[in-house]
């Protein structure tokens, strides 16, 4: 049940405090959830293609085993309790923050956007990695060509988040975290990560033991969840 607990660990709070009366995250559900499961569409789409085809899989030592489509029940809440958990941390840093993305973040921004377009263009052959940082650079020029008010907000929010990207996946991707030995009474380190990977269609590279091409994935998920649901946001009477 590794998998179904830290999605139930990722959303707890931030679900929780959507009804602080200093929050009142649960007012822009109306924003939210479509935005959420729009974004989702796409993303389990992509996921259940590539799950099919062995770019990524997923080890069912740590699954409850009820797939749909091919995925683990855990993977759909992935895309619901990550997204809510972000959107959530960005809403409730927005309400603080009045300044628009300065030049020297856009500069930043520009820049993250060349990398990403290189690299995509550079791996052609590489059928995650292209997937991830394409379009995570359109998605870059997008905002940078639309200037959206929110955008200083978004990049202080994909800051903040890092550490809880890198814990959160590290999880998923790797050994970094023990199990208590039923048979030895102890700890064990588990060796054998939840999320596996095919190294052909990757960089082959990791931070950690997170293939360098999630965080490209992992920026397009949260981006995209933000841009639709300001978009929401505008139409929404409350």
């Amino acid at each position: 049940m590794l998998y179904l607990l830290l999605n139930v660990a990722v959303i707890s709070l931030p679900l929780a405090f959507s009804w602080h009366p200093k929050i009142k995250f649960f007012h822009a559900w109306k924003s939210f959830w479509p935005a959420c499961l729009l974004v989702l569409a796409g993303f389990i789409a992509w996921d259940v293609y590539f799950t099919h085809i062995g770019i990524w899989g997923f080890n069912g030592a740590y699954l409850v085993g009820w797939p749909i489509f091919g995925l683990p029940i855990e993977e759909w809440l992935f895309f619901i309790c990550i997204p809510y958990a972000c959107v959530f941390t960005y809403y409730v840093l927005k309400s603080g923050h009045t300044r628009e993305l300065g030049g020297k973040g856009k500069v930043i921004l520009a820049f993250f956007g060349v990398v990403a377009l290189l690299l995509g263009v550079l791996n052609v052959e590489k059928a995650y990695t292209v997937s991830a940082t394409i379009p995570s650079a359109l998605l870059i020029g997008y905002w940078l060509w639309k200037k959206p008010s929110w955008l200083g907000a978004l990049m202080k929010t994909f800051m903040i988040l890092i550490p809880a990207f890198v814990i959160t996946n590290g999880v998923l991707t790797g050994p970094f975290f023990w199990e208590w030995s039923v048979i030895n009474s102890q700890p064990e380190l588990i060796l054998d990560p939840v999320v596996w990977y095919n190294t052909a269609e990757n960089l082959g590279v990791r931070l950690f033991s997170i293939p360098f091409d999630d965080f490209f994935y992992g920026f397009l998920l949260i981006g995209l969840n933000v841009t639709v649901f300001e978009s929401f946001q505008k139409r929404v009477t409350y």
